[in-house]
């Protein structure tokens, strides 16, 4: 029998990284279901005539069974694409039902998606201030009373509020298309209980996971996620109408969120930002995360999510720069040597040490900050 290192690694050398790019974007003449059935046609075919034949003659599956992952492709794969044809048609309700059930069926029942995040995770979550002083309720999910105002989004559900994470104030700041950055109010946001969110992966940040994990179960992870890559791929189509009343490519990621609110078994799903470009990043994290509400009322806030994390009064680039006085105590430089070893590259070819810039300086000061539920 082969070892799991000798397995893994055959199928790794296999692998063409180019068919796992995300985001993708489309032509400016495409038609969604058309480019989605494209897509995905691509990945099946990709793997059917590359990786099949290789998975099946070295992975010992049980009981000697062949071709269990190609048929789990194309069951995904055709699922999502009459999807977004019945929504194209006007029938949400049968997309939901047909979406919903391949879920049932080939992720969780057969194989499961979810991941954990341990208790004390840190995670940020920013507002545009524009002159005004946040407490920490306004930057917890919207009130109930104000749900008039959530509007879609690739993980945003009109009318039905949620709790919008990221793991940098960086990636906080890109989800706000690069918006003044003295102008935006951040927090620091602490789970105070294990999580388990539905992860749509890059599969880079997927290869540096699995060298930090037992050979023994990376062949199982890396086989889960070429199953479930048709999903990936239908969640990070970039927008190609940005003015739009109606982004077809919403239509999974909404749905995958609503299926996830009907879930008591998982918290939310994590999802890496169309508006990054992490080919500039080193070790620096730039994945967002969504936790819809659990319980609803007229007004307030979900009392689910309200035991689930706690918040530190948030702050801004601004108001620290009152507090400290770079004069006398500056907070941006450090000592000669940062704190962590992170880069990130904002201006092309300046590569800079993640600490030294003002993400890494307002996180300092967040990470100062004691935190506490609503």
């Amino acid at each position: 029998m082969n070892s799991p290192k000798y397995i893994y690694d055959s199928i790794l050398q296999a692998i063409n990284i180019k068919y796992f790019t995300i985001p993708t974007k489309q032509a400016s003449d495409s038609y969604f279901p058309d480019y989605i059935a494209n897509l995905l046609y691509e990945y099946r075919d990709y793997y059917s005539f590359n990786l099949d034949k290789i998975v099946d003659a070295i992975v010992p599956f049980k009981e000697g069974t062949k071709s269990l992952i190609l048929p789990k492709i194309k069951d995904l794969t055709n699922a999502i694409i009459n999807t977004v044809e019945l929504y194209f048609k006007g029938k949400v309700s049968e997309a939901s039902s047909s979406f919903f059930d391949v879920l049932d069926k080939l992720l969780f029942s057969d194989i499961g998606i979810t991941t954990t995040i341990e208790k004390g995770t840190t995670f940020y979550r920013a507002r545009s201030g524009n002159g005004t002083h946040f407490n920490k309720k306004d930057l917890f999910h919207i009130d109930f009373k104000h749900r008039n105002v959530v509007s879609t989004n690739r993980y945003s559900i009109p009318g039905f509020p949620a709790l919008y994470l990221g793991d940098t104030t960086y990636v906080c700041w890109e989800e706000f298309d690069r918006y003044r950055l003295r102008d935006l109010w951040f927090t620091k946001v602490i789970n105070e209980e294990k999580l388990n969110v539905l992860q749509i992966h890059r599969i880079e940040d997927l290869f540096v996971e699995l060298e930090h994990i037992s050979e023994d179960y990376r062949v199982t992870y890396l086989l889960r996620y070429l199953v479930t890559f048709p999903l990936i791929l239908a969640c990070t189509v970039k927008v190609l109408n940005t003015k739009g009343s109606f982004k077809p490519e919403y239509i999974i990621p909404q749905l995958l969120l609503e299926y996830v609110s009907k879930k008591d078994e998982i918290d939310g799903v994590k999802f890496p930002s169309t508006k990054v470009n992490y080919s500039r990043l080193e070790g620096v994290k730039a994945y967002n995360y969504v936790f819809p509400v659990r319980e609803i009322s007229k007004d307030g806030y979900c009392s689910h999510l309200q035991q689930k994390f706690s918040l530190s009064e948030p702050s801004s680039l601004e108001l620290e720069e009152i507090l400290r006085n770079p004069n006398s105590a500056p907070i941006i430089m450090g000592g000669d040597l940062p704190d962590r070893l992170e880069k990130i590259e904002l201006v092309k070819g300046q590569k800079t040490y993640y600490s030294y810039t003002s993400f890494g300086n307002i996180e300092k000061c967040l990470e100062e900050k004691e935190v506490s539920s609503l």
